[in-house]
């Protein structure tokens, strides 16, 4: 056979193979290899490439629980796109090249791997329903395979990652069973128990998931997955509060040989479990100050503080701990988790054990800055905050209020030596302050001179700069640099500058002579000094909110019973300390029993004896009310324990007779507002919610021309309506523009500030059951309402752009552009139409659901979008359904729908 037959029959043969009509064992060979070689394999590569590139992306957040694996946001997701768009490519053109399916069985087995390669890819790119479109292919073609296991697991996992735990454990389970009757693959056991552990950690089944840690580990899995679920495994023993098992977990992470990062976490988890019986405290102590000294774990002195804090918890020494703690939230400016975390912790020490509740409002205010929705227990968090937050508003009220009066009680000389204290412990706080900054400042400077500065000259040397620094302080001290820093008391310079004032130079009016009575030499020095109220350095600044008159005496005992009283309902409702609930109530009874409030507190004290089963202060603070106020709500409960369904009722009513009125307003009917507020006047009597009728009441006379009347009812609601009730403010408000002749403004003046109901005091359990109902504040214009909200729509995302200065065509193509990197498998087209004779509408499309088509619009305002290349003025962009865009497009009103745009898309998502 001649060379050329040769080459005929190779030619003739490679021919008849590419054939992907028939599962011929040449046709197999070939395209298998094929597959594999010149389309999987580069695919594979560039999976690998997008893999280690979003590992490296991601920052891991220790504070909490360890993911299995690195996937990230979505944002880091859509940053790997270009890596895992070209091996969902190559996957497909795998596919499509190279399938042999004859008699709906696939004979090509590389195409499984191709199938497994896109479904990788579009997981890691956060396709979460592109991957489970894959995966169901996997699972219903190539059953009992590792192609199809591995595919079942995956979809699972994707389960999870859209948080539907519950549906993922199941499906796991079944594959677990599976595995057990040897219907699974063993080789992908591993990740088969992986997969358990990501869904049943988000679902705090923490047996199930330490017992899937250990199968994981047995089953050989890679070593830094090893070492990642070790760490899990710690902190999940730390979280059940089982330190020892946990110290010995971190300690075993080390064996790994783990990145920096997790064997500096891994120390610290080992350091914060200790305890008295199983560590070696002292090498662990030792261990953390070596840490914290060394200058490459500066930025992570917050973790160690913390670690060191968690450490003498365990020890029971709870005042080093917070000690710590307070430390690590002062460094902590970089890592706003370590931040939040160690202000929670100390929050809640001091919360829990030391029942510092204004110090623990302090801790939880910082964290409640950094934290955001998504943040673990954000819920509780933000209840505590939110009770802490206004039991402290009552508490710091009442305890200045009493610190007033006790400074004001003193002997005048008492009285200054106190006032200079506090002078003087301002000032020497300040002097530690700028010597620390220039010590600071100093060694800035000696580290930039050791690094530049060279030569023979004197100030070149820093040995001789150093010597001649400490002879200077040695002489002078620590001086600031500024002008005669040779003088300790620079304000000699300008003594001569006040004693010239006569009295009207020097400002402000004779003392009266109540305030004479009370504070005569005090005052009278501070005035002769020239004292600047607004100067925490001097004498008056100590003494402008002493009270100096009955009438401010009388005003500091009404906010002390009030605020007494609303502390007292908190600390008995809400953090459950019936002790300092107590001590409000009976001080309140002892000490301000001519408040009408103080029915109050002598309901509550009636209530807390006789739940605590002592029957004679019960039954004397129960005579208190019913003998005392014998017709009030307080009495009626008493005496019936039904009584607070009427009250309920009565509240309701008056709701809704509020929410009629709001809407007669708003409908113009003003007539109807005023017979409305009438009629409420006569049914309610003196109801604090009132003051909402009689505000909207004189808002409608002035509607309806009758000015004098509605200055007058104004003026009635302002003297009858408490004065801390927030009605107030809006009222006086009303009352200077009806004085100043002035027209009210529109319609909804006020509406959104003036809530049903407001209290002066909380309200006792018993006569609380529903919130406050505040007028609706979102009203959208009548141009806006021509839209309509409704599920299951398709979208687009829009650009209206200005013509004149945006050249249309230009940005198309970059929005082109901007698809195909990142978006280059979903098909999105930009179409560019004439809106107006200014503007031009860019629209892209489509998208399935209104997540997806926000998903894009968050994308479309990051960075790398082509609009941060135009000026803000110069676009506007939005989601619109498909049934709004025709509306839009024809009324081609932007702001009527940006309106409708940021109500039903932006603040929902937010």
């Amino acid at each position: 056979m001649t060379l050329r037959t040769k080459a005929l029959l190779m030619a003739a043969l490679l021919l008849s193979a590419c054939s992907t009509e028939k599962a011929k064992w040449a046709n197999v060979q070939y395209h298998n290899t094929t597959c594999h070689y010149n389309v999987w394999w580069n695919g594979n590569e560039s999976l690998k490439a997008g893999r280690l590139k979003l590992v490296q992306s991601v920052v891991d957040d220790y504070t909490q629980f360890l993911p299995v694996e690195k996937l990230g946001s979505e944002s880091e997701g859509r940053a790997v796109a270009p890596e895992m768009d070209r091996a969902i490519e190559k996957g497909v053109k795998g596919i499509k090249k190279h399938s042999i399916v004859v008699k709906g069985e696939e004979h090509v087995p590389y195409i499984k791997e191709c199938y497994l390669l896109t479904a990788y890819a579009t997981f890691y790119e956060h396709d979460y329903v592109s991957t489970v479109n894959t995966c169901n292919i996997l699972v219903s073609q190539f059953p009992g395979t590792r192609a199809g296991d591995e595919g079942a697991v995956l979809l699972a996992r994707c389960m999870s990652a859209e948080k539907r735990y519950v549906e993922a454990e199941t499906t796991l389970d079944q594959l677990v069973q599976r595995l057990a009757q040897g219907n699974f693959v063993r080789s992908e056991r591993g990740k088969l128990y992986m997969a358990m552990v990501e869904a049943t950690v988000p679902q705090e089944k923490y047996k199930k998931a330490v017992e899937y840690i250990h199968q994981a580990l047995e089953a050989g899995v890679d070593r830094a997955s090893k070492a990642r679920l070790t760490f899990l495994m710690a902190q999940i023993y730390q979280h059940l509060d089982k330190r020892p098992v946990a110290a010995k977990y971190y300690h075993e992470v080390l064996g790994f040989h783990p990145e920096y990062v997790m064997e500096f976490n891994a120390k610290l988890g080992e350091a914060s479990c200790a305890d008295l019986e199983h560590s070696d405290v002292r090498r662990l102590e030792r261990q953390l100050d070596d840490m914290a000294d060394d200058k490459k774990n500066e930025e992570f002195r917050d973790q160690i503080y913390y670690a060191k804090g968690e450490m003498y918890l365990g020890l029971k020494d709870a005042q080093k701990a917070c000690d710590n703690f307070r430390r690590s939230v002062a460094v902590s400016t970089v890592n706003r988790a370590q931040k939040a975390k160690s202000a929670l912790r100390l929050g809640d020490v001091l919360y829990d054990l030391y029942q510092d509740y204004d110090q623990a409002q302090r801790y939880y205010d910082t964290a409640m800055q950094v934290i955001t929705r998504d943040y673990p227990r954000y819920g509780a968090i933000k209840r505590r905050y939110d009770m802490l937050t206004e039991l402290t508003s009552y508490t710091r009220v009442y305890e200045r209020c009493d610190s007033l009066l006790a400074v004001a009680a003193m002997p005048e000389a008492e009285r200054l030596a106190l006032i200079q204290a506090k002078i003087d412990t301002l000032a020497s706080q300040e002097q530690r302050a700028k010597e620390q900054a220039l010590l600071r400042e100093l060694q800035n400077e000696n580290r930039a001179m050791q690094n530049t500065l060279k030569g023979d000259w004197y100030f070149y040397n820093s040995n001789t700069v150093q010597k001649g620094r400490d002879a200077f302080r040695q002489k002078w001290g620590m001086r600031p640099l500024e002008d005669y820093w040779f003088l300790s008391h620079r304000e000699m310079l300008g003594s001569g500058m006040v004693s010239g004032l006569d009295d009207e130079e020097k400002g402000g009016e004779e003392p009266s002579s109540d305030t004479a009575s009370a504070l005569p030499d005090t005052l009278a020095l501070a005035k002769a000094k020239g004292g600047n109220p607004d100067d925490p350095h001097d004498v008056a600044y100590y003494l402008k909110d002493l009270p100096t008159s009955q009438h401010q005496l009388d005003s500091i005992d009404s906010l002390t019973a009030t605020n007494l009283l609303n502390a007292g309902y908190i600390f008995y409702d809400g953090v459950g300390n019936v002790d300092r609930a107590l001590e409000c109530y009976l001080r309140m009874a002892n000490d301000y029993t001519v408040y009408g409030e103080v029915i109050q507190a002598f309901y509550m004290l009636y209530r807390i004896f006789d739940r605590q089963g002592n029957t004679p202060q019960a039954n004397y603070y129960r005579d208190m009310v019913l003998m005392g106020f014998p017709d009030s709500d307080f009495a009626n409960l008493i005496r019936d324990n039904e009584y607070y369904k009427e009250l309920l009722r009565r509240e309701h009513r008056v709701d809704e007779d509020y929410a009629e009125l709001y809407d007669l307003y708003f409908a113009g009917r003003f007539r109807g507002v005023v017979e409305a507020a009438n009629a409420a006047e006569q049914q309610y009597g003196s109801l604090p919610e009132l003051g909402r009728f009689r505000y909207w009441k004189a808002l409608a006379q002035a509607r309806l021309g009758e000015r004098d009347t509605a200055i007058a009812t104004l003026e009635h609601l302002i003297a009858q309506a408490p004065a801390r009730d927030s009605i107030v403010p809006l009222a006086e408000a009303q009352l200077e523009l009806l004085r100043g002749g002035a027209e009210l403004a529109g319609a909804d003046t006020g509406g959104a500030a003036v809530p049903v109901r407001a209290r002066t005091g909380r309200q006792p359990a018993a006569l609380r059951d529903t919130e406050s109902q505040a007028a609706p504040d979102d009203q959208l214009p009548e141009s806006a309402r021509v839209f309509r909200y409704r599920e299951n729509q398709q979208y687009y995302v829009v650009v209206v752009i200005n013509d004149r200065t945006v050249k249309a065509t230009d940005l198309q193509y970059r929005l082109a552009d901007f698809n195909s990197l990142y978006y280059s498998n979903k098909g999105y087209k930009v179409n560019a139409s004439l809106f107006t004779d200014t503007t031009q509408l860019l629209t892209i499309h489509r998208f399935v659901s209104d997540a997806e088509a926000m998903v894009y619009f968050r994308q479309l305002q990051g960075d790398d979008s082509p609009l941060r290349q135009l000026a803000d003025s110069d676009h506007t962009e939005f989601v619109i359904s498909t049934q709004n865009y025709a509306t839009f497009y024809n009324r081609k009103d932007v702001e009527a729908y940006m309106a409708f745009f940021r109500k039903y898309y932006l603040n929902k998502k937010q």
